[in-house]
């Protein structure tokens, strides 16, 4: 993952920037326990019915059935005193979406701070970057934020991004047998 301050490579093994001293345990004083992660879907926000959460739950499913790859989803309220780029950062690290290979993105819609955030995993950035990522979701599904339409936004954020994941070569076996 890169340094939510300055875009340096860290991640769990290096897990402080060596260009400006972050470290991700500055964030779980600000953030605590993550909170429970029960599926691929966390509306902290509740933004969502249940109609919509369980339609955008079977979608993020069936897009790891088709990829391989994990996408989650998290809504929240605001990032607290934390930037919503390093609220993403933490989850994705806490909750090792993707698994040990980091195969996954995790989207990040905070809604204090009107702003979306994506974070992608190892695996996956030769596939798209967070500024790849990041783009896709300012013109495609942003404007669906902007006018409330929060469910639809994020079916269009998971559907782009699976898009971008069917079409990709990526490899996704153990990082002990890439090793090998």
């Amino acid at each position: 993952m890169n340094c939510p301050h300055c875009a340096i490579d860290i991640n769990d093994p290096a897990p402080e920037c060596p260009d400006c001293g972050f470290h991700i345990r500055d964030l779980d004083g600000d953030f605590g326990e993550p909170p429970q992660r029960e599926g691929p879907l966390h509306d902290a926000a509740g933004l969502l019915s249940e109609p919509e959460s369980s339609a955008l739950r079977s979608q993020l499913t069936a897009a790891h059935a088709a990829t391989g790859c994990e996408l989650v989803v998290v809504t929240v309220a605001d990032s607290g005193s934390r930037l919503p780029a390093e609220h993403v950062f933490w989850l994705f690290n806490r909750w090792s979406v993707g698994g040990e290979r980091h195969a996954g993105i995790l989207v990040l819609l905070s809604v204090a701070e009107r702003r979306v955030e994506v974070e992608v995993g190892h695996a996956l950035e030769s596939t798209i970057s967070d500024a790849e990522s990041s783009a896709l979701l300012q013109h495609h599904a942003v404007p669906f934020f902007a006018a409330g339409r929060f469910a639809e936004g994020l079916v269009q954020a998971v559907s782009l991004l699976e898009t971008v994941l069917r079409n990709a070569e990526v490899d996704l076996r153990p990082a002990e047998e890439v090793a090998a």
